[in-house]
């Protein structure tokens, strides 16, 4: 398994659909159809049940394009309060932060989940294991 760490989350690993290369530059990575990986991961980072993580907050804004002042200004909040939600890395942000993202990542890609269940007293988790299957990024169970 390769962990894919060009995301910035920790804990993405994938079971195939990469090849390592050998470039003038040294050792190297080629991941078959990145976006549809990066999709992959937006939808299990929407589906999971625990607090989205800091890295996890960043991840989805950046997938859907935004600075932190654009963001910021969707959200109604000051930049630096962006800023700091996603310095929190590992851990949590506050639950309204964590809902809004979700719902502004699903209005962008217009993604349609149940509603929404996070356990508030769990620990945020970004580990998850995808594989290339038939053409697309599935999540796998480790």
């Amino acid at each position: 398994m390769y962990e894919y760490t060009g995301c910035g989350l920790n804990g993405i690993f994938l079971k195939n659909g990469y090849k390592m290369v050998e470039t003038s530059y040294g050792g190297g990575v080629v991941i078959e159809d990145i976006d549809g990986l990066h999709r992959a991961i937006a939808v299990d980072i929407l589906g999971q049940t625990t607090p989205m993580s800091g890295h996890q907050f960043r991840f989805l804004r950046k997938e859907q394009g935004l600075v932190q002042s654009e963001l910021a200004a969707l959200l109604r909040v000051d930049v630096q309060t962006v800023a700091n939600w996603e310095k929190k890395g590992l851990e949590a942000v506050p639950g309204p932060a964590d809902v809004a993202m979700r719902a502004c990542y699903c209005a962008s890609v217009q993604v349609r989940f149940g509603p929404v269940v996070v356990e508030p007293d769990a620990k945020a988790d970004e580990s998850a294991v995808f594989e290339w299957s038939d053409h697309a990024w599935v999540e796998r169970a480790a």
